[in-house]
């Protein structure tokens, strides 16, 4: 009777290894400094190990703090904050189908931090409480156009705006998802707000904001860039437009 039991215990481990998630994520590293990068690596669960994916292409990440923790959509995952704190944790998690997994980071202060200069011609703000590190956010107003340089803080400082240069731009709008086009499924708000309407131009060099944000008083936007090796990052807070002036009687 215990081996049938011990056999059944097994059999239900096993069974409920796969079934709750489906999907084994793995990282190159699961502790992080700020400005450095692990790699995804997913996998499907079977009974007695992993196999790879029929589909690997389709697999989608999400992060559940942006502000900690982005995610590019090839599985690069790399610490920008930690909220301030020594130390905090994040979940990246991997979709693929009906299958899904997650991982767990430790991100910690200090480190490399980003090897990117995100220069913006835009006004700071001056305390945003969900601030990542190493970058002062900036305000961009509605239908707004700032430029912007991405630069190498190395000998060279050589100018790698363009993505011609190599550079990839990933961006978030609070639902975690990167390049989400449709973030308010998620975050319940931000309607029409999407890399459609918040544009990276690296051709002239200008961040263009979207024509309104609705309702809301303000919304953030995080910009994340990756040259090679090379990461950096920024956050805008968007806002309405001023209202003209009223004429003087």
């Amino acid at each position: 009777m215990w081996v049938a039991g011990f056999a059944l215990l097994v059999g239900g481990g096993l069974w409920l290894r796969v079934r709750i998630s489906g999907l084994d994520v793995s990282a190159s590293r699961r502790t992080l400094h700020m400005g450095e990068t692990a790699r995804l690596v997913v996998a499907k669960k079977t009974w007695l190990g992993t196999e790879p994916l029929a589909h690997p292409e389709s697999t989608k990440y999400i992060t559940n703090w942006e502000s900690m923790a982005v995610v590019e959509p090839d599985g690069n995952v790399t610490a920008v904050g930690t909220w301030g704190e020594a130390e905090e944790t994040s979940n990246v998690m991997a979709f693929n189908g009906e299958l899904k997994g997650f991982a767990r980071f430790s991100l910690r202060a200090g480190g490399p931090g980003p090897a990117l200069d995100f220069a913006v011609e835009a006004p700071t703000v001056t305390e945003m409480r969900t601030a990542a590190c190493c970058s002062t956010p900036v305000w961009l107003t509605e239908g707004q156009q700032v430029r912007f340089h991405v630069l190498r803080r190395d000998t060279d400082h050589a100018d790698v705006t363009r993505r011609s240069a190599g550079t990839r731009y990933t961006l978030f709008f609070g639902s975690g998802l990167p390049n989400d086009p449709n973030a308010v499924q998620i975050v319940g708000y931000g309607g029409g707000i999407n890399p459609a309407t918040f544009r990276i131009d690296d051709e002239r060099g200008l961040i263009v904001a979207p024509a309104s944000i609705g309702n809301l008083n303000y919304f953030t936007v995080l910009v994340f860039a990756r040259n090679d090796k090379a990461v950096g990052w920024k956050q805008f807070k968007l806002r309405h437009t001023p209202a003209p002036a009223s004429p003087e009687r």
